[in-house]
């Protein structure tokens, strides 16, 4: 696939105007696949490629970073992630029941996005909200400490935004 065909004019300039800010090509590996995540929604095995040969680095080395981090997603995802965090504060105050909840509300499996696109379901191993445990993100918004009711109320909101 052609550079034309992966990216527009202003996304390339964005992505040259991404690498400029580092010294080092290679350090610009996170911030870029970022990037092109936050414009497409997941890291297609195109769009990587693309960014690896750019940076100069392996392609090998922008799939192992693209798959090391939760905050990747190498499949697309539903409109808005939810993030359940695993860690053990919120393990001990009941996450596994949130992401049952979660699973049978849903109707997805963990990793999995709802019908309608508009849900995906992750767990992540720490959010940094353990005071509110057992918490959960959604596209970046602190929720918890949660229960199944508020979920619901949770989960109608989010319905209801683009």
């Amino acid at each position: 696939m052609s550079v034309q065909e992966l990216f527009s004019d202003a996304e390339l300039k964005s992505i040259q105007e991404i690498a400029s800010r580092y010294e080092e090509p290679g350090s610009a590996l996170m911030p870029l696949l970022h990037y092109i995540q936050q414009i497409r929604g997941y890291l297609g095995e195109d769009e990587m490629a693309f960014i690896a040969d750019f940076l100069g680095i392996t392609r090998v080395r922008a799939y192992e970073v693209a798959t090391y981090y939760t905050l990747y997603y190498t499949k697309p995802k539903g409109r808005h992630i939810i993030q359940v965090c695993r860690n053990l504060s919120c393990t001990m105050a009941g996450a596994e029941g949130i992401v049952d909840f979660l699973k049978k509300e849903l109707e997805i499996e963990v990793g999995g996005t709802t019908a309608d696109g508009m849900f995906s379901l992750v767990e992540v191993e720490c959010i940094g909200s353990c005071d509110k445990a057992p918490a959960i993100m959604i596209d970046g918004d602190h929720h918890g400490p949660v229960t199944p009711e508020s979920l619901r109320e949770i989960l109608n909101t989010y319905r209801g935004k683009p």
